[in-house]
Parts: C-alpha cells; sequence; structure tokens
C-alpha cells in the first residue's frame, strides 16, 4: 500500500469509505505516512512528496539518492499525528512487531560470526578494488559492485569470470558449516542469501534441497529449501508452518538504511503470521 505505483492507483478508486490493513506494517518512523495520506484523504499536506519530506522530516546526506538527501525522522511527530484523525501510530506498530512472542509463539535469535573465505583476496580488494585469480582480473563498480564482490568474497569461493567476479564451490567456513546445519537438522528449514548466484551454489553442493530464486523454482515441499531475499514476499504465504528455523547469510544491523527491509524479510514468516516457534540463525564474518 505504502509503494508509490500503487498509493498513485488507490488514488484513482472512487469509493466512499477506506479501510487500510496490512499483514507487513513495518516501515521507517514516517516512511509510509506521505502514500498514507494519499491513499486515505485523497492529498498530503504538502502535496508533492520531497515537499512533504523536507517539512516534516529531518534529512539526512545520502550519496547514493538523486536527491542527495533521505529521511531520518520527523522534526515532531506529535504535532504531526496530532493532526491527522483515526491514524494508527507508530508506537502501536512497534509494539506488534517487536513482540517476543507472537500468536503465542517464541523468535530465538542465534548470532555466530565465521572467518572470511578469502582474507587475502579481501585484503587486495580493500586496497585496490581489484580481485585477481589464476591471472585474471575483475573491478568492482561503485557501491553496489563492491558490496557484491564482499559478499562473494566472505562466504563462497570465487573466480574471475571477465568482467564479473563468480562465486563457485569450494570450502570456505560459510559453506562448510551450511553443510552440518542442512545435514542435522531436525524440522524445516529456510536458508537466505541476497544472492542468486550463492543460492545457486548452495544448491549444487546439495542438490538435495529445494531452491526458489527469481527464475527456480524446485522441491519447495522438501525440509530445507535455500532462497533469495527478493522471492520471499507474497510467495511465502501458505508456507509459514513450514519453516521453523531460518538461516540468513546478509543480516542487517540496526543501523544500516536497509534494516527495515530485513525485518520484512524476517516478519514473512514471524511476527502476525508466525505459526509455530521459530528459531533465526544470523552468519557474521570477521576479517583477521
Amino acid at each position: 500500500m505504502s509503494s508509490d505505483k500503487l498509493s498513485a492507483l488507490y488514488r484513482k478508486i472512487k469509493r466512499k469509505y477506506a479501510i487500510g490493513l496490512s499483514a507487513t506494517p513495518i516501515r521507517k518512523k514516517g516512511q509510509n505516512f506521505y502514500p498514507l495520506e494519499k491513499t486515505i484523504f485523497g492529498y498530503a499536506t504538502p502535496n508533492q512528496k520531497f515537499e512533504w519530506q523536507k517539512t516534516h522530516g529531518q534529512m539526512v546526506y545520502d550519496p547514493f539518492s538523486y536527491s542527495k538527501e533521505k529521511w531520518k525522522d520527523f522534526k515532531d511527530y506529535e504535532s504531526y499525528v496530532n493532526n491527522l484523525p483515526n491514524f494508527f501510530r507508530w508506537e502501536e506498530i512497534e509494539k506488534i512487531e517487536q513482540a517476543t512472542e507472537n500468536n503465542g509463539y517464541k523468535i530465538r535469535f542465534y548470532k555466530n560470526t565465521l572467518k572470511v573465505g578469502n582474507p587475502e583476496l579481501l585484503k587486495k580488494f580493500r586496497k585496490l578494488n581489484l580481485v585477481t585469480v589464476d591471472g585474471k582480473t575483475a573491478i568492482a563498480k561503485q557501491s553496489f559492485g563492491r558490496a557484491t564482490f564482499e559478499r562473494y568474497l566472505y562466504q563462497t569461493g570465487v573466480e574471475v569470470d571477465f568482467p564479473k567476479l563468480k562465486p563457485i564451490n569450494q570450502d570456505t567456513p560459510l559453506l562448510t558449516t551450511l553443510d552440518g546445519l542442512i545435514d542435522r537438522t531436525p524440522e524445516d528449514m529456510l536458508i537466505v542469501s541476497k544472492s542468486k548466484q550463492v543460492v545457486n551454489v548452495i544448491h549444487e553442493r546439495h542438490p538435495e534441497i529445494g531452491i526458489w530464486t527469481g527464475d527456480r523454482q524446485e522441491g519447495l515441499d522438501r525440509k530445507v529449501v535455500v532462497a533469495t531475499s527478493q522471492v520471499l514476499g507474497v510467495g511465502v504465504d501458505g508456507l509459514q508452518h513450514k519453516y521453523k528455523t531460518i538461516v540468513v547469510l546478509d543480516p542487517v544491523s540496526e543501523e544500516s538504511g536497509e534494516y527495515d527491509d530485513y525485518r520484512q524479510l524476517l516478519w514473512r514468516v514471524t511476527g502476525s503470521r508466525q505459526q509455530n516457534d521459530v528459531n533465526i540463525i544470523e552468519f557474521y564474518f570477521k576479517e583477521g
């Protein structure tokens, strides 16, 4: 409901009444309020998104956005929300989302720190922004490319498929740890990665497990499934009862700008949708 495209469509629908419902009410404080105003009331004050943010919000520098600014928080949340009738306060949403028990079930977090899979290559990459393997070199482009290179160097073996860096199946700390989890898990388990390439490497190593990416959906009825975070939107509905362990290869800290997306990823199985106790295993990496 809060996306720009959907809120634009809702404004075209003629109706006498509107009731807003959401199965994933997790947004950064204020992030969804502008489209909610536009959808529910037909207008916002101010009525242009960037002007609304500048009027109501504390803006901080963001080198990756077009405007070079992004929303941090409200300037005066109490003043803002008190001027809106029948509005669901952010604190109420947070209280629901952060509950340690949902539907009577618990969420348990287990944080694990592993050694980096390619420490020497990572050290050189940090210094020169390039990775050389068997005489071939790949260079990362911009911040997105650097994050992808680092993910591969942390988690898997690598080779250069010029001009790209390619993850490959090797005995790295992460992949051998996953071997043990897959072999020993007593319950249905979902392994989640941001990278389709890393998902494919895990499935190559364990062809007996299910796989779920944008272009592959096989064996979802199997005990263990490896999936990309991108597919775990509404597609996971109906499978909440199945997964009792979620293994997250790319967890996000609360300080990150991507934390809200990460919370929504977990909310697909936990939160109001939760149908059993859920264990969340997060993997972090230690350099040196």
